[in-house]
């Protein structure tokens, strides 16, 4: 696992990749692979090691910018991909257009062949080199794929960030300041598993420390930080808040209410507010949302 070693956490993402990686060294080819999770876990980043570890160039393409095959095959694969060896990496896959994953379905359904010829436009032909390209899929709503081409996929699953991993990636991101350990256990609790959040806090503590003249964060400093930037136990958001309040105050609701109130959307209260929250302990889903013990304790200590 060579190739990740200045990577963080995620030891199976780190396995499975560094299978397919010797396994193409070996003669094999690789399969088309999906990076699955949320927002923030290193799905790029491993992507960029992956293809440096293989000797390959990164190619990475927003599948919200593709606007149909035709673009995709003329514009991106023709120039950029076809013959050459490098490493695609399509990310947010779950935008891709009807038209390219109807081509992906063929593309991919290779049974072990070394490369696949499809048709485009009047007399374009494009040809997927496996010997010389991988693709990588990277998407965080997985239930949004269309499931044949899920199907053909080899999905490799990123799980939130230990405690321990994320103190190691705050304690080394600037390793001119020091921390001191009850405060660095707080501030890994902030950032809630998510390596992202980590990294920027990590800069806006060093910007904070460069303001005061400091290198040694104490709880004076984080206090004095946490109160200039709205940072609140366990990181979270004013909607949260106002949802625990909701649920406090009113008792179980349902997903219209919390929607009147916080003026989100039902998906969009379920796909972001709720998902912490439920993550965390702090409320539960029994038929209504329901806030827990543990969430009217982190209510008190707000107040």
């Amino acid at each position: 696992m060579k190739m990740f070693s200045k990577l963080v956490g995620q030891p199976e993402v780190k396995s499975q990749l560094s299978f397919y990686a010797q396994a193409e060294k070996a003669g094999s080819i690789i399969p088309p692979i999906m990076l699955n999770g949320s927002k923030g876990l290193g799905k790029t980043e491993f992507a960029k090691h992956f293809a440096v570890g293989m000797g390959k160039k990164l190619v990475e393409i927003n599948c919200g910018s593709i606007r149909n095959a035709g673009q995709f095959l003329e514009q991106v694969f023709m120039p950029a991909i076809a013959g050459q060896e490098v490493s695609v990496l399509l990310d947010e896959c779950h935008a891709l257009p009807k038209d390219l994953v109807d081509i992906f379905l063929t593309v991919f359904n290779v049974e072990g062949a070394k490369s696949k010829t499809v048709n485009f436009g009047e007399s374009g032909f494009a040809t997927f080199d496996f010997t010389k390209q991988n693709f990588l899929f990277a998407t965080t709503e997985l239930d949004k794929i269309f499931a044949p081409l899920k199907d053909r996929m080899t999905i490799v699953d990123f799980q939130p960030y230990t405690p321990q991993d994320l103190k190691y990636i705050i304690k080394n991101k600037k390793d001119w300041i020091g921390y001191d350990p009850t405060v660095l256990n707080e501030i890994a609790s902030s950032v809630r598993g998510n390596a992202r959040s980590a990294v920027k806090r990590v800069l806006e503590i060093s910007s904070y420390c460069n303001i005061k003249k400091i290198d040694f964060v104490d709880k004076s400093a984080w206090a004095g930080l946490k109160k200039i930037l709205g940072i609140r136990p366990f990181g979270l958001s004013n909607i949260e808040v106002q949802i625990l309040k909701t649920l406090s105050s009113h008792g179980p609701s349902s997903l219209q209410m919390l929607s009147a109130v916080t003026g989100m959307s039902r998906s969009a209260l379920q796909r972001d507010a709720e998902n912490g929250l439920l993550k965390d302990g702090f409320m539960t889903i029994e038929g209504k949302r329901m806030i827990t013990p543990k969430g009217r304790k982190l209510l008190k200590e707000l107040v």
